[in-house]
Formats: structure tokens, sequence, C-alpha cells
């Protein structure tokens, strides 16, 4: 005899939560920076610049969680499409500091404006303080540095 069985709808865990919301989060900004010189993952690349001013290619692939040989091939587009440059390490005669060029600093710009307006209407569908969830992706993140460690 077959019984009639209720599905119960899980909902996603702690890997696959983050990983939806990403994906969600990537189909935004692709619409964002939509029609200018740089990809999404170039624009959060060069936003990281926007704020820190200077970086090095350790510390960008380090903050921003990517591969280094990945993050080359990207340093080397995007020094091709004149949006960031390669400047001499103060300090280490082996390394270099990457930082905006002026048209770079204009591209992210443009792109921030357009992901303001996004995010204000992110905000509206939002049930809970943004901060609040920030608060909790930053745990996360911690964690997940931790165990990677």
């Amino acid at each position: 005899m077959l019984r009639n069985r209720t599905t119960v709808k899980q909902k996603p865990g702690l890997f696959l939560q983050p990983y939806v919301v990403a994906q969600l989060s990537g189909t935004l900004i692709v619409q964002v920076v939509e029609g200018s010189d740089v990809t999404a993952t170039e624009y959060a690349l060069t936003s990281w610049l926007a704020v820190q001013r200077r970086a090095t290619p350790s510390q960008l692939a380090y903050e921003l969680g990517v591969a280094p040989t990945t993050l080359s091939a990207m340093i080397d587009r995007l020094v091709q499409k004149d949006q960031i440059r390669r400047v001499p390490h103060p300090d280490d005669g082996r390394s270099y500091l990457l930082e905006l060029t002026p048209q770079g600093r204009a591209t992210n710009i443009r792109n921030s404006r357009r992901l303001e307006r996004v995010i204000a209407e992110l905000r509206e569908q939002l049930d809970a303080d943004p901060e609040e969830i920030l608060e909790a992706m930053r745990r996360l993140e911690a964690a997940l540095r931790r165990v990677l460690q």
C-alpha cells in the first residue's frame, strides 16, 4: 500500500545558501556593469582598489578570495584595458602595487552609481536590517578563512 507522502521542502544549508546568494548577486552585478569596460569580477577588483587606493597582488588575492593565477590574468586584462596600472613598490623592489588609472576611476564611479540604484531597490525588498545581514556574512567569511588556513 502506497502512503500519501507530503514532500517537505528543505531550505538551502550553510554552503548552498551562500552559493545561491553569490549566483544571484553575480547576476545583478553583471547587469550593473553591462556595457562598461569591465566584467563583474573585474569590477570587484577595481572597487576594492578604489577603496584601498593601492594594493599588492598578494593582498588582492587574499582580500577577494581569488587564486593568484586567476588574479594574475585579471590584472593583465585590466592593465591592457587601461583600468589599472602597476607602480613600483616603495619598500620591495621585487614587488609592485596596483592602482586605478584615471580611466579606471571613471569606469568605477559610473558602475558604482549604477550599483547604488540597485542597492537602494534591494534594501526596499529586505525584511531585515542590512547591517545585521552584512555582519552575519562577515562572521561567515571569517570562519571560512579560519577553516581554510
